[in-house]
């Protein structure tokens, strides 16, 4: 093969590379404007609930809730499992709970979490 063809042939790689990584990237566009994600904690369903850590996995993105039981996050567009630490559940305890949210882009998209005091086991 000459020097001519084998450029032909590095070239045609580097471009298919480059369009491969262009399409994978679509998902989650740097220039799409950014969404915004609101997690509300409530306490035996009646009041907000401080203080609980809300995770956003697989990002390095977490914070604990305000004094009206919320947290808010900034993301790109996208679908994101939140998770949320202490959280009382029916059943047998678990260190937190999950739930899966799709984030618009330029929109608030909403989840919330009950913690049920009520059902936490005293050796929690």
């Amino acid at each position: 093969m000459s020097l001519r063809g084998l450029k032909t042939v590095i070239a045609c790689k580097l471009a298919t590379a480059c369009c491969a990584l262009a399409l994978l990237s679509c998902g989650r566009s740097p220039l799409a404007p950014e969404g915004r994600l609101q997690v509300y904690v409530s306490e035996n369903g009646s009041g907000p609930a401080a203080g609980k850590r809300i995770e956003i996995r697989e990002t390095s993105l977490s914070q604990s809730t305000d004094k009206n039981g919320l947290a808010l996050f900034t993301v790109s567009p996208g679908n994101y499992v939140v998770r949320a630490y202490e959280i009382g559940t029916p059943g047998p305890g678990f260190p937190f709970v999950e739930q899966s949210v799709e984030v618009a882009s330029a929109r608030t998209s909403r989840t919330q979490f009950n913690d049920c005091t009520m059902c936490k086991s005293p050796s929690r």
